[in-house]
């Protein structure tokens, strides 16, 4: 690794012998590598941005599907709107866990405490105004859930003293979307956003036959979904700026199978988001202040039939997750100093609750994080190099836990009632990383960082069922940790033609994984519970090519190697030298872009290879290859759009997990109206 730094920083000497240049190519603004707005050749580290040009014009459905096409991120949505449940990992941390990848929305976490989960499907595309995307552990500024990565999801802003949008699409599966949406920039100092949306989709079956345990209760997954986001913005003085946002979301989504209820098997969210945003600047001194609430009430109706006797118990949670951040900025032209802290609550308070019978299933329980942070970035020599040093440390504590299972049918977990010990643990997340830029075509970075996620309240306190069969809580798991090495840059070939790669290597430890406790459920079958015992190692290298000969062609293709494997697994050591479950190995994606003045097109491609279901990779889902089109059309000066896409072009019904196909080919023609007042 040394030696590839030194080739790394010895590349500008040997490629160019021109004096160097200050003036950079990489003017993109971002805040999510630093907490703070600075161009992209300023940020030691590998970020990437998901523009609004591209947001307008990819062909997806949803803001997860959008991600799908950077290097070193892996999704798994595979039924399109149907999907209940998506994931977004980066570089190989397990794709069958978001709480590995932390998600932001305008800076404010999203993953939840109970499950490190994110609902994908209640970010609405038309809500969002860029997507900034930190690979590597962000943890020394962000904490928990940040060990693989950070995507800061930017909502929208009002420019314009009137703008009113409206849409409707139609496609494949009989798929209505329909949104409205309004915005105004009423005055220097006020400015109010709303939208709106509604969709709903008959569905597919998207369990193979092969799978389906119950071919006669089989049916489609059917979806029904809608929301509301608004955001006020006031600005009096550069010294006082606030933002309130709420986001209200609730759907209804089909599981596949019908037996008794009228409308089968189905979840359902209510989730509720508030946001609250202080901000402001004078001279060198800046700060931020955010305060958040999100509360989701889960619902899940579940029935089957047991010994020829037909069961049916209902699923109800509510997960809470709300805090405070605080950020201090203080710079000058050599220094930006920044400092801050974080305080979290998040809480579970869930049940089954059967209704063909009076038992019960409960669990409770809470954590809270305190955390401090600072960081520094010094310029050197004539702003060609930014030196980052970071560290945060997080106390985390959890209590107020219980479990208790009472009724006949869930005696076999009732020796577990009672409440849970009390745990409390802490961490010091450490960043350092060079960023140098000696010519305008040329910029270099070297970075070591740490992060670390807490475990899940599932795990903490809840005992029950999971894919691998009975489980019962552990309330003493600790973190798990990284350490990442990286290296990379962005070099300019031709005026036209730019190249960005980076290697990076990273190990971890006290990685959670099942193990089986030794005790038996009805004598036979292995009770599990999570541990912290293993260690990781994960190689990679992503590399991205871009050309752009003149400004309306874009043209994109980038090639990810991942090799994420366990490398010590003490209690289990059947399992070392396996590869991480949902990391595929390679990974080669692309887009052409065209945007004219009337029509723009893009055509996007992926390939994957095999990808393991379990961690003894005894399974498996084979590579595939999908290749998605837009087509757009503006009228009228932009103020009527028409759009088609096509998703799956070729149909390729592939596995994306190891129980659901893909949708296959879908198309959607959107009709939309866009009217502003300058």
């Amino acid at each position: 690794m040394k030696y590839t730094a030194l080739c790394f920083l010895l590349f500008p000497y040997i490629s160019s012998g021109q004096k160097a240049d200050t003036t950079l190519i990489l003017k993109e603004i971002v805040v999510t590598g630093s907490r703070t707005e600075r161009p992209i050749s300023q940020s030691p580290g590998s970020i990437h941005v998901v523009t609004p040009v591209l947001l307008r014009n990819a062909p997806a459905q949803t803001t997860d599907d959008i991600l799908v096409m950077l290097s070193g991120v892996n999704t798994t949505r595979s039924d399109g709107l149907s999907n209940m449940h998506s994931n977004v990992s980066i570089r190989g941390l397990a794709g069958d866990e978001q709480g590995r990848t932390l998600v932001l929305f305008d800076g404010i976490p999203l993953n939840t405490s109970d499950e490190g989960s994110v609902n994908w499907n209640s970010i609405h595309i038309d809500n969002v105004q860029r997507i900034e995307v930190f690979k590597g552990p962000g943890s020394s500024l962000y904490g928990n859930n940040a060990m693989g990565g950070v995507i800061n999801i930017i909502s929208k802003t009002p420019l314009s003293p009137l703008s009113i949008n409206a849409s409707a699409s139609y496609g494949s599966l009989c798929t209505w979307k329909t949104s409205l949406g309004f915005s105004s920039r009423i005055n220097n100092q006020f400015a109010l956003f709303i939208s709106g949306y509604y969709n709903q989709t008959n569905g597919f079956n998207n369990i193979p036959d092969s799978l389906r345990t119950d071919p006669d209760y089989s049916i489609a997954r059917f979806m029904k979904e809608g929301g509301i986001y608004s955001k006020i913005l006031y600005t009096p003085i550069s010294l006082f700026n606030i933002e309130i946002a709420y986001d209200l979301y609730q759907d209804k989504r089909g599981e596949g199978e019908k037996i008794e209820a009228p409308e089968g098997e189905y979840r359902h969210f209510n989730h509720h988001r508030i946001q609250t945003r202080f901000h402001g600047r004078k001279n060198t001194f800046s700060y931020q202040l955010a305060c958040y609430f999100q509360r989701q009430n889960y619902f899940k109706l579940d029935e089957r039939i047991t010994r020829n006797t037909y069961q049916r118990f209902d699923v109800k949670s509510d997960r809470d997750d709300w805090g405070s951040i605080l950020h201090v900025r203080l710079n000058d032209k050599h220094n930006d100093l920044s400092i801050g802290g974080e305080f979290k609550h998040g809480s579970i308070d869930g049940g089954d609750y059967y209704v063909t019978s009076p038992d019960q299933v409960l669990n409770r329980g809470t954590m809270n994080f305190v955390s401090v942070f600072i960081q520094d970035e010094i310029t050197f020599w004539k702003e060609r190099l930014w030196l980052q040093l970071a560290l945060r440390y997080d106390n985390a504590f959890f209590h107020k836990g219980s479990f208790e299972a009472k009724g006949e049918n869930v005696t076999d977990f009732n020796t577990y009632n009672g409440p849970l010990p009390n745990n409390r643990w802490d961490n010091f997340s450490p960043r350092a990383a060079l960023r140098y830029n000696p010519t305008q075509n040329i910029s270099t970075y070297i970075s070591y960082s740490q992060g670390f996620r807490a475990s899940i309240l599932d795990d903490l306190c809840r005992s029950g069922w999971m894919w691998v069969g009975p489980k019962i809580a552990n309330p003493e798991l600790g973190p798990e940790k990284i350490n990442n090495y990286e290296i990379g840059g962005k070099f300019r070939l031709l005026p036209p033609l730019s190249v960005s790669p980076s290697l990076y290597y990273a190990c971890g430890k006290d990685f959670l994984y099942y193990v089986a406790t030794g005790e038996k459920l009805w004598g036979k079958r292995d009770i599990y519970q999570r541990q912290n015992i293993s260690e990781v190692e994960v190689q990679g290298l992503e590399s991205d090519v871009d050309y752009m000969p003149f400004q309306s062609l874009k043209i994109n293709l980038n090639y990810s190697y991942n090799h994420a494997k366990i490398k010590n697994f003490s209690k289990n050591p059947e399992l070392n030298d396996k590869i991480l479950t949902y990391a595929p190995k390679h990974q080669l994606k692309g887009y052409i872009l065209w945007t004219g003045k009337s029509m723009s097109i893009m055509v996007r491609g992926l390939y994957k290879t095999k990808q393991y279901t379990t961690e003894d990779n005894s399974s498996s889902i084979a590579g595939f290859s999908v290749w998605d089109m837009q087509l757009s059309k503006r009228f009228f000066q932009n103020k009527l759009y028409i759009s088609g896409e096509i998703i799956n072009l070729f149909n390729n019904r592939h596995m994306n997990t190891k129980e659901y196909r893909s949708t296959g080919r879908i198309a959607n023609l959107k009709l939309a109206v866009n009217i502003n007042q300058d």
